[in-house]
C-alpha cells in the first residue's frame, strides 16, 4: 500500500513543505525527486503527478515532491514566468535541498537519484542535474535569457525529453536544443517528439491523450530499468 506524508524541509531559512511517498515494500533505495510546474500542486497536475509517485513508490521507490514556491512565498500561476529571473535560483536551490534531505531517509542511495520536471520544474531539474543519475524532463523551457539549462560538472547517464510539436506556450525547439546539449555533455538523451500535442499534454485530443499515456510508459520504464 501507497503511503504519504506532509514534511518540512528547511531551504533558505524558509520551511518548504514537502511530500514523501515511502516504498510500498522493502526500499529498493532509488529516489526520485519530482518537480511540479508553475501551476503549483494545483488540479490537474497534482493528481498527475502524485499518481506518478504512487506508482514509483509501489515500486518500492522513495519519492518526494517538493512545493517549492513556498521557498519566495509565490503564488502559482502563468505570472510565475514573470519572476523567473528575480526567483529560479531559490527554487533550483530547494531541488538541490530536497535531494539531501532524501538522500538522509532510511533505505536510500545516494547515488540512485532521478529528477523528474514538468514545464518550469523541468527547467530547475536540468539546471540542478549535477545531483542525478538520471533526468526525466516534460515540455521545459531553456530560458536562454536566464543562462538556459547551464553546465554540469558531471553528466547524466540518460534523460528522457518529452515534448508536443503544438507546444505554443515552449516551442519546441527548446526540446532539441536541450537534447544536443545534454549530448554534448556526454548523457544518453532521448527526444520523444509527440505529434501534434500541446503543451502539458493537455488536450482532450487523441494526440494529447496518446502523448500522456506513451511518455507515463516510457518515464516509468526508464526509472525502473536503470535506477
Amino acid at each position: 500500500m501507497t503511503t504519504s506524508a506532509t514534511a518540512a524541509l528547511a531551504s533558505g531559512g524558509k520551511t518548504v513543505p514537502v511530500e514523501v511517498f515511502r516504498p510500498a515494500g522493502p526500499p529498493n533505495g532509488g529516489i526520485v525527486v519530482i518537480a511540479h510546474g508553475s501551476d503549483g500542486m494545483t488540479e490537474p497536475w497534482a493528481t498527475m503527478i502524485r499518481d506518478y509517485a504512487g506508482e514509483l513508490s509501489r515500486g518500492n521507490f522513495t519519492v518526494v515532491i517538493p512545493h517549492y514556491f513556498a521557498r519566495t512565498a509565490t503564488t502559482p500561476g502563468f505570472a510565475v514566468f514573470g519572476q523567473i529571473a528575480t526567483h529560479a535560483g531559490e527554487w533550483q536551490s530547494v531541488i538541490y535541498d530536497t535531494v539531501r534531505f532524501a538522500t538522509a531517509i532510511p533505505g536510500t542511495d545516494a547515488f540512485r537519484v532521478a529528477l523528474l520536471g514538468f514545464s518550469l520544474g523541468g527547467y530547475l531539474t536540468l539546471r540542478a542535474r549535477d545531483t542525478a543519475k538520471l533526468l526525466v524532463e516534460y515540455f521545459a523551457p531553456e530560458f536562454p535569457e536566464n543562462g538556459g539549462i547551464g553546465t554540469a560538472p558531471r553528466p547524466v547517464s540518460k534523460a528522457q525529453i518529452h515534448h508536443g510539436t503544438m507546444d505554443h506556450l515552449v516551442p519546441f525547439a527548446n526540446a532539441e536544443q536541450i537534447c544536443g546539449k545534454l549530448k554534448a555533455e556526454g548523457t544518453a538523451a532521448t527526444l520523444f517528439r509527440y505529434e501534434g500535442a500541446e503543451h502539458g499534454f493537455a488536450g482532450a485530443d487523441a494526440n494529447n491523450a496518446t502523448a500522456r499515456r506513451a511518455a507515463r510508459e516510457r518515464t516509468l520504464s526508464l526509472l525502473r530499468d536503470n535506477l
